[in-house]
Order: C-alpha cells, then structure tokens, then sequence
C-alpha cells in the first residue's frame, strides 16, 4: 500500500511513506485478492487458542466479523512479515499489536464502505451471489472427488461460508468503487469537469526535468554539468533534446513525456520548484539529495489528473464514513498473540537469526 501505483519511484521522484488515505487507496488491489477464490485462505489459528472459541471477534457498525473472516484478513499481513523477518519478529509485542490494529482498520475501512455502497443503491444482490456460487462450484470441479475438496477446505483450516461472504462483499464493492471511479457518470463528474480544466486547484501539477546525479560524483561535477545545461538552455537550446542526451532520471525511460502528480508523490524541492512556475516555464538549478534538477512545467495528463482528482474526492469521503463507523471488539481481543496462531510453529521465534527463544515470540499483544 506505500508503493505508489505508477511506480514512479525513481531517483527524483521518491515518494513520501505518508499513512494518510492508503487504507482509501487500497481498495483497488484489495479487490483482486479473491480472483482464486479458496486458494488464499491461510491456516492460522490454534485450535486452543482462547480467540477461537469467542465466534465474533468484533463488529462494524453492526456488521459481525466472526474469528475465520479476521482470519482472512490477519493472515495476509503476518504470512508476509514472517516472510521477510522471520517469527521472531513478532517477539516483541509492538509489531503484532500494530498488526492487529492495522487489520482492524482494514476490516473497518471495507465494511465503512460497504455501508456508504448500500445507501448509494449497491449491495450483494441474487446476482452476486449467483455468480461467486458459480465461481466456487468451478473451482470445486477442479478437485479429483468431492472428498478431496472437504479435505483442500479443512487443510487450510476454510468454510465455504465464509469464502462466500467475503467474495460476495468484494463483488459488491468492486462494482461500487467502478461507478465512484466513473468520470462521466459517476457522482464526481460535475466536479470532474470544471476542476479537471484547472488541476492546480488540486494541487496536481505537470513536469519534465534534466536530473545530473551526485550518487557517483561529487556535487561540484554534477553541479558544474547541470550548470552547462542550464546554460545551453538559455542559449536557446531544445529541452526535450537535452533532456534525452543529459537526464540520469531512471524514469525517463517510462515517462518519456514528463510526469503528472500531486502534493506528496515527489520529494519537497521538486513540488515546490514545479509550482513556482508558469506552464512552458523553465527553473533554474533544484538540488535535492539526488543530484541537481532542471525542470520544466507542462501541462499535466488530463486523464490522469482526472483520476487523481476523483481520487481525492472519493478518499475523503470514504474517510468520514471510516471515522464515524462504530467499532466493538470482542472481550478477548486484547488477549490475541502471535502464539495462538499455527502459523507462528512455521516461523517460529529465531526464524530469522535473531536470539530470541520459541517463548518469547508468544508475547500477548495489545489491542495496538
């Protein structure tokens, strides 16, 4: 979720890790996680666990998450980190806490914006819901006898149930994210049409830049080179050429006709410098911890500065129906820990060199 979606993350342009809007943003990947519909879920709880045994493990706005469904959710998010660190990871209580909050805030953010489809007129219909039934009886078809599937489902510690409402739950979003998403007949598209004439309203802006990198250089030479450049282009050389000759942007290669973005995406300097000109203008030197920047404004992409605009649109209000959603957790929530779930015998404590020991890992975790 912190990477952003055009992989713009180049040598000028690193994006800022900032938290706000990306459970909002999410959304769109979120959607594809069920395209194999039972071949994601992850064995994950002890049978002894004490969470288990509690049905609900907490409600949104009266919707009932029952222990499976989180288990879906939470098992993305640990499969993951125990991967790249290792079960020791979760040795200290903090970082499983922050999982548990962060999946929290995830199962908020979907049932959140369940609520807000359904008083727009989308909810699972007998559509849906024939559809995702007709989904699972194929992928049931690909099992050798019917005994093989029970046994598939009971490896993976899966209901059908519960593959069936989450998949019937995405379906419906996905359907109501396409029409938020909809430039001309969606609920944005009056404010598409008169904003997306002046993205700047937006702070959406359009640039080109010549990048001379000091990572293998000092500054003095990559100063001295962007100088020479500069100078070129007063003299009344062509950007687009010497841009093409010069820039050490990695980008380039994918954006050979400049970028389209917003507050937030690129480093402070480069924002700032591109808002303080005038569309055609050019900047004079822009250092950043990259190197040294000669930049251009354009005019920025109209069908991407109408996607980001509707983006933010959509992103805020989604948000106050997240901040205003009712969260009730179970009485034994804060009583989950990394030990009551099977994963944790496969990536067990020291998984990743560290010294802690197996007991260490089964720290309880806090609500986060």
């Amino acid at each position: 979720m912190a990477e952003n979606k055009k992989k713009k993350k180049n040598v000028q342009s690193e994006t800022k890790k900032t938290g706000k809007g990306k459970l909002a943003m999410r959304i769109g990947a979120a959607l594809l996680l069920l395209a194999v519909v039972a071949g994601i879920i992850i064995p994950m709880y002890q049978p002894e666990s004490p969470i288990i045994k509690r049905k609900d493990v907490m409600t949104v706005n009266g919707h009932v998450v029952s222990s499976d469904e989180f288990e879906y959710f939470l098992s993305n998010e640990i499969l993951d980190y125990a991967y790249y660190y290792g079960g020791d990871y979760f040795a200290d209580k903090n970082n499983f806490a922050g999982i548990l909050d962060y999946v929290t805030q995830e199962i908020t953010f979907y049932y959140s914006f369940l609520d807000w489809a359904a008083e727009n007129g989308y909810t699972v219909t007998e559509e849906i819901e024939e559809t995702v039934r007709s989904t699972m009886e194929e992928n049931k078809a690909e099992f050798d006898s019917p005994e093989q599937y029970e046994d598939y489902l009971k490896s993976i510690y899966a209901t059908e149930d519960i593959i069936f409402k989450t998949e019937c739950m995405f379906q419906c979003l996905n359907g109501y994210y396409d029409h938020l998403l909809d430039p001309e007949n969606g609920p944005y598209a009056e404010s598409v049409a008169s904003l997306a004439d002046d993205p700047g309203l937006f702070n959406i802006y359009g640039a080109k830049h010549i990048l001379i990198l000091t990572e293998e250089r000092s500054d003095e030479e990559a100063k001295a080179i962007a100088e020479n450049i500069l100078k070129q282009l007063e003299e009344g050389g062509d950007f687009d050429e010497l841009m093409n000759e010069y820039s050490e942007d990695t980008g380039l290669e994918y954006y050979p006709d400049g970028y389209t973005f917003q507050e937030g995406e690129f480093v402070d300097e480069f924002y700032n410098a591109t808002k303080e000109l005038e569309i055609g203008q050019t900047s004079g030197l822009v250092k950043t911890d990259y190197g040294y920047h000669i930049i251009r404004r354009i005019e920025p992409d109209r069908d991407e500065a109408v996607s980001m605009i509707i983006e933010k649109l959509y992103g805020s209000e989604v948000d106050s129906y997240v901040a205003a959603a009712k969260v009730e957790k179970s009485k034994g929530f804060d009583r989950i820990s990394y030990s009551d779930f099977r994963i944790s015998v496969d990536y067990p404590p020291n998984a990743s060199g560290g010294s802690g020991s197996e007991e260490e890992g089964s720290t309880e975790g806090g609500e986060g």
